[in-house]
């Protein structure tokens, strides 16, 4: 690679941490509630700790911990504010997961903090969002959203009552949403992880689906074997479904777009 080439690239990628810097300044901005102290609601913070449903596993998340999937910069963006200090003792995690075009790379901070991990003011992407997890087409166009986490995949799945009591996006909240959505639609990066992560929950519920009606037990036993078994996720087939993803986002958008 020449001098000139070099330096391009180094400046495009300059310019790239800028432009996610300032997104996430807007979306650290942006304080959607959907209801004030909602976690009053279920009676225990459940979206901190979601310690009911970690306390009917027998060998898995028996240690309190605050698990917080992060977007692509967030962790950086988070240093950079010094606004890790919220989560301390914290570990961040980043596992890997390849595909044709190279490496996905999941991020969370992971918190051994009693309680909530989070300072409200400052609290990361996934809190803003949670319970909702937007749907967006490959062009950033918000067409739908759908629970977020797990949990509530396996609550719909053994017809339990959801421990999270917001049952709906409230009308003066909703332009908070749309700015909120508005902002994450900017960044091709931050589209591809957010459809990844949709993709890959939806492949491990319906994994999960299965090998509950082949164990015959309830869900959280499913999901628990399931795990330890490394069964949770058919790495083929998944990479197969985020190639065909990578292969759209890179038609769509071409050097614009990297993983």
């Amino acid at each position: 690679m020449s001098a000139r080439s070099t330096k391009s690239a180094l400046m495009s990628e300059i310019l790239e941490e800028v432009k996610g810097a300032e997104i996430f300044d807007r979306i650290y901005a942006t304080d959607l509630t959907f209801v004030p102290d909602c976690w009053k609601l279920c009676g225990d913070a459940h979206c901190c700790s979601f310690s009911r449903y970690k306390a009917k596993f027998r060998m898995i998340a028996r240690t309190p911990f605050q698990e917080l999937p992060l977007l692509p910069g967030e962790y950086e963006y988070l240093s950079a504010k010094g606004y890790l200090k919220q989560f301390e003792p914290f570990e961040h995690r980043v596992l890997e997961f390849p595909i044709d075009a190279g490496t996905i790379k999941i991020e969370s901070v992971i918190s051994k903090k009693p309680h909530c991990a989070c300072e409200h003011n400052i609290r990361p992407t996934v809190c803003r969002l949670y319970p909702l997890l937007p749907i967006f087409d490959v062009t950033g166009r918000l067409i739908a959203t759908e629970q977020l986490g797990i949990y509530e995949e396996m609550e719909a799945i053994d017809g339990l009552a959801p421990a999270c009591q917001l049952k709906a996006l409230p009308f003066d909240q909703v332009d908070r949403f749309l700015n909120l959505t508005k902002e994450l639609s900017k960044s091709p990066r931050h589209l591809f992880y957010l459809t990844a992560y949709r993709i890959t929950k939806k492949h491990a519920v319906e994994r999960l689906k299965a090998k509950k009606a082949e164990w015959k037990c309830d869900v959280f036993m499913a999901f628990e074997n399931a795990f330890l078994r490394r069964q949770l996720i058919d790495r083929d087939k998944l990479r197969a479904e985020l190639n065909a993803l990578h292969d759209e986002f890179s038609q769509y958008y071409g050097s614009r777009f990297q993983l």
